[in-house]
């Protein structure tokens, strides 16, 4: 059974407005003692446990976590199918069914967070502006859990940053880059440690290491073209990085399972080659690249649930479909993908831009 005194008592204190030293006051110990219960160091004798949940109204089990226990499986189950959705409209009905049931576990929190930062519109950021930051305030004030902390200073920097990117910003990169430099540097992550001590008895070494350098490539996909693929760099530019990328991507997964990868190649390697191309005026390669993220839209739909990657580098590793999205369906997504690119109409028309939208209807 795992126990959530640690955590409880902190929260339950916090509720009061009580100090450490009023707590211990109380029980008659020292808050030094209170201080190292709440870090989870040390735990109070058995028989102190009455007291303590009667001092605060609660009953013993709730002062343990006892019902928290039952439900924690049920909640991870719907965390991870939460986690797993990409329609936009189950996103939403989904974090208010959590946030309804579940209003103080601060993985929650964290998810309505990110929901309010991502998921809730461009138009909405300044109204949710408040709730953002008082989520992200009570998070790190309370939560004991580093991954989520964490992980809100990473939403909430995202958030200053699109708030920053507003007509008249009320904030600016100074804002935020404070929390920036308290983040820990990329060597500090945990996928470069997997990576670095390569884990040399561990049962499931070579899956772990896998995952971890696989998460690095994603990482350094997200750095290029968050940065090079943007209005900085001319279109000739933009088609040389997404080429590099696009062979460095084939070179990797070079058994044509593109893993995690398979939203990035398909449709910001194909398919914004294809706008760039159009950009330039080239339609002979715009209409090839456009026609490749079809066509690999396409492979992805027909692969099985769980497949098996045979590259050099990740042969044996397991790719679960379910990891982009258990309603993720490439063709449909990359359809709407390419509908939205601000192609001509004479481009539109021709026959070969018609066939390529016919394979994704």
């Amino acid at each position: 059974m795992i126990i959530y005194f640690s955590e409880n008592l902190k929260k339950l204190r916090l509720s009061q407005n009580l100090t450490q030293e009023k707590l211990a006051d109380f029980l008659n110990v020292s808050f030094q003692t209170v201080s190292k219960w709440e870090r989870g160091e040390t735990y109070p004798d058995i028989t102190m446990l009455p007291s303590i949940a009667q001092f605060f109204k609660v009953s013993v089990d709730v002062l343990l976590g006892v019902d928290k226990t039952e439900n924690e499986k049920e909640l991870n189950n719907l965390l991870e199918e939460y986690d797993n959705l990409t329609d936009e409209k189950l996103i939403s009905e989904q974090i208010k069914a959590l946030k309804d049931k579940y209003p103080t576990d601060f993985r929650v929190q964290l998810r309505w967070m990110g929901y309010l930062s991502f998921y809730d519109g461009w138009d909405n950021l300044e109204k949710n502006a408040p709730e953002i930051m008082s989520v992200y305030n009570h998070i790190q004030n309370n939560c004991t859990n580093d991954a989520v902390r964490i992980c809100a200073k990473r939403y909430y920097i995202w958030f200053m940053s699109n708030l920053s990117c507003k007509e008249n910003p009320k904030v600016t990169f100074e804002d935020y880059e404070p929390i920036i430099r308290e983040m820990p540097l990329m060597r500090d992550g945990r996928e470069n440690f997997y990576y670095c001590y390569r884990l040399h008895n561990h049962p499931c070494a070579d899956e772990i290491i896998m995952e971890a350098i696989e998460e690095q490539l994603f990482l350094f996909y997200s750095t290029i073209s968050d940065y090079y693929l943007t209005d900085k760099f001319s279109c000739d530019y933009q088609i040389i990085t997404t080429e590099k990328t696009k062979e460095f991507f084939n070179n990797i997964y070079d058994d044509g399972n593109y893993s995690r990868m398979w939203r990035t190649v398909i449709s910001r390697c194909y398919g914004m080659l294809g706008y760039f191309y159009f950009q330039k005026g080239d339609n002979e390669n715009a209409l090839h690249n456009l026609r490749k993220s079809a066509e690999l839209a396409i492979k992805f739909d027909n692969l099985p649930r769980i497949t098996t990657l045979h590259s050099t580098i990740f042969d044996g590793k397991k790719f679960d479909k379910h990891e982009l999205g258990t309603n993720f369906i490439a063709k449909s997504w990359i359809k709407e993908t390419i509908e939205n690119y601000p192609l001509s109409d004479d481009f539109k028309n021709t026959s070969e831009f018609k066939e390529i939208m016919a394979m994704l209807s």
